[in-house]
């Protein structure tokens, strides 16, 4: 009976002491989930810097090292995928024409701010995650845009808006990482070419007005050769009224031809030589090459400077030109007994040059394109003065190369005034 009650002690006291083991264990445990629930919650709010507090060995104390190297790895992970974003948040932002990244549903995932502007959308509402049907406001883009969304091929076509802006718009397709035949989006690449067109609108202009400039002489030299050489017994005075024709023919394709070299010139010459001009000296030096000519037609030139020293550091020879293309254009265009006025000033850091006439004027509507190249407001009166089309042209080219202004007033029968703006101090 006794050893009956040593056992039933015995058993008494192992299960009491389980029973406080257990019950230890279980605080232990509790608190530790207590650590993991305080943890994991500071984790779910981007608190990284939050770690497991547990010393003990074990399972347990493996499962706390390895839940502190996740967080560790998460917030490496994190940041270095916020580093990548602003890498590429920055890369976007410097390209100068639209990027676009979309998925194959058409949902916007990135986007610059250059493509924001030239697809004109709202830019109170968020961009990312919006379909392209929605947030691309400009109709023909819209429609080049989404009707290539999601094409296992690259694309590319130039639009014109109805703004008359011109588009290139080239889309490729991004695959999946590692195949060739799974599509999760596409890459869209708008850029403005509209003064990509403009220029090569222009060039081709160039071409077949030279074209047409350099062929009207040479046929009219080449018929009246042809004349002369079919006619033997031509009379003395036909001959030489068509020698005098081929003769000014001549002179007039020569003058075309310096200036297309010249404006050719201006366009590549990259080492402007920059001195100290005296304005003054450079149009007596203009004075003396255009004073014959003036005289033939009884036209008093002018020049008003009240300081025969303004100076400006530039290029001798363009402000040179500058006069020279604007006076002989004021004599050419001034009937006899006018008079052509010019006026050298400064105004604050600027040279001003002007250059005023009492001649046949330019009506309001040429105006604006005067600086063409061989637009002529009066193509008969033109030729018939000696003009190539070119001397404005050539003359505007050379004040956007010295950073400077050239603006035109005018009326009908009244006269024409140019005034130029130089910066005094212009260095190239």
């Amino acid at each position: 009976m006794e050893d009956l009650k040593n056992v039933y002690f015995f058993i008494t006291i192992i299960s009491l002491i389980v029973a406080i083991i257990s019950i230890r264990y279980t605080l232990t445990i509790r608190n530790y989930l207590k650590e993991f629930i305080y943890v994991s919650k500071k984790v779910s709010n981007k608190e990284f810097h939050a770690r497991l507090n547990i010393r003990t060995k074990g399972e347990l104390g493996e499962l706390a090292s390895n839940f502190n190297y996740m967080i560790e790895t998460m917030d490496d992970t994190l940041k270095e995928a916020e580093y990548n974003h602003l890498q590429l948040k920055s890369i976007l932002k410097s390209i100068s024409h639209g990027i676009l990244a979309t998925d194959v549903n058409g949902n916007i995932l990135l986007i610059n701010e250059e493509c924001k502007k030239t697809i004109k959308s709202d830019p109170d509402s968020p961009i990312e995650g919006q379909n392209i049907n929605i947030v691309i406001k400009d109709d023909c883009i819209r429609k080049e845009v989404s009707r290539f969304i999601g094409s296992k091929k690259s694309s590319m076509v130039e639009i014109k808006t109805e703004d008359d802006i011109f588009y290139k718009i080239k889309l490729d397709p991004v695959y999946l990482q590692n195949t060739d035949n799974v599509i999760i989006g596409s890459i869209v690449n708008i850029e403005n070419i509209t003064e990509k067109v403009k220029l090569e609108n222009m060039r081709s202009d160039f071409v077949a007005n030279v074209s047409h400039e350099l062929k009207t002489p040479l046929t009219s030299i080449t018929g009246f050769v042809e004349t002369l050489i079919l006619n033997e017994n031509i009379d003395v005075e036909n001959r030489n009224k068509f020698l005098g024709i081929i003769e000014s023919e001549s002179d007039r394709l020569k003058r075309l031809i310096d200036d297309i070299l010249l404006l050719s010139f201006i366009e590549n010459d990259e080492n402007m030589v920059s001195e100290k001009v005296k304005v003054y000296e450079v149009f007596k030096e203009v004075y003396n090459i255009i004073e014959n000519i003036a005289k033939s037609k009884n036209i008093e030139i002018v020049c008003e400077c009240d300081d025969k020293n303004i100076s400006a550091i530039s290029n001798r020879d363009y402000i040179s030109q500058i006069l020279l293309n604007l006076v002989d254009n004021a004599i050419k265009y001034t009937p006899k007994d006018g008079h052509v006025k010019v006026i050298i000033d400064t105004k604050e850091d600027f040279l001003i040059i002007r250059v005023m006439d009492d001649g046949v004027g330019i009506a309001e509507k040429d105006i604006d394109r005067i600086f063409e190249r061989f637009y002529r407001v009066d193509k008969a009166r033109s030729r018939e003065v000696g003009g190539t089309g070119l001397g404005l042209a050539i003359t505007k080219h050379i004040v956007k190369i010295l950073e400077g202004t050239i603006e035109v007033k005018s009326q009908i029968g009244k006269g024409t005034e140019f005034i130029v703006s130089i910066p005094k101090n212009f260095l190239n």
